[in-house]
């Protein structure tokens, strides 16, 4: 008796609609996602064990370079607000432009009597401009209006306050810093460090080897 033959089905995979969703994906990230703003000048901060990251979002960036100058970063998301507090508690004379020239700053490095002819400098210019730094000594200390500004701006949600300083970083302008922050209430702040392993056999150790094994 001859042996039934079955049909066979085509191997083939219409992958159309598997392309057409993770292009979609795509571009919802891209879209949304937040890209790092370049930073002012390079910094080396110090090591440390930490399994922790500096949170990217409402960020609030205090940078302290080894020449002991002091930058400031924020994040787009809390930089109209901040920019509106400000003008409003120093009286800035400003114009909608000047807003706009602000939004598109990602790191502010010079004195108010300066800032206006800063944030106008193309954003591919402005790491070529000499900036003396924000003023945080004890008779001019710019840094606590911008805290302040930022604090009041951003009440009603956390900001995350960050100090990055670099390693050779003279510790009279972090301490002038620390002072800003104080004299607007603020005394909870991240410290951005150089994220190193934990040596074995230490208790974070074993926490970050039972976050793998659980993850896996």
């Amino acid at each position: 008796m001859a042996r039934a033959k079955i049909k066979r089905g085509s191997t083939h995979v219409d992958m159309t609609a598997m392309c057409d969703v993770a292009f979609l994906l795509l571009s919802f990230f891209i879209l949304t996602g937040q890209f790092k703003p370049s930073e002012a000048v390079e910094i080396s901060p110090p090591n440390s064990v930490s399994n922790k990251h500096a949170p990217q979002k409402d960020a609030f960036t205090v940078s302290i370079d080894k020449d002991s100058r002091v930058f400031l970063g924020l994040t787009d998301d809390i930089k109209g607000d901040i920019w509106d507090e400000l003008v409003k508690e120093k009286n800035l004379k400003v114009t909608a432009q000047d807003k706009q020239d602000f939004l598109g700053t990602d790191f502010i490095g010079v004195p108010f009597s300066q800032l206006l002819q800063f944030i106008k400098i193309p954003a591919d210019q402005k790491k070529n401009v000499k900036m003396p730094g924000i003023p945080v000594d004890s008779t001019n200390n710019e840094l606590q209006a911008w805290i302040g500004a930022a604090s009041t701006a951003g009440e009603g949600k956390k900001l995350n306050f960050l100090i990055k300083g670099d390693n050779n970083a003279k510790y009279p302008v972090f301490g002038s810093v620390i002072d800003a922050f104080k004299k607007n209430d603020i005394f909870k702040y991240n410290l951005i460090t150089n994220a190193e392993d934990a040596p074995p056999g230490t208790a974070l150790y074993e926490e970050n080897l039972k976050a793998q094994h659980k993850d896996d």
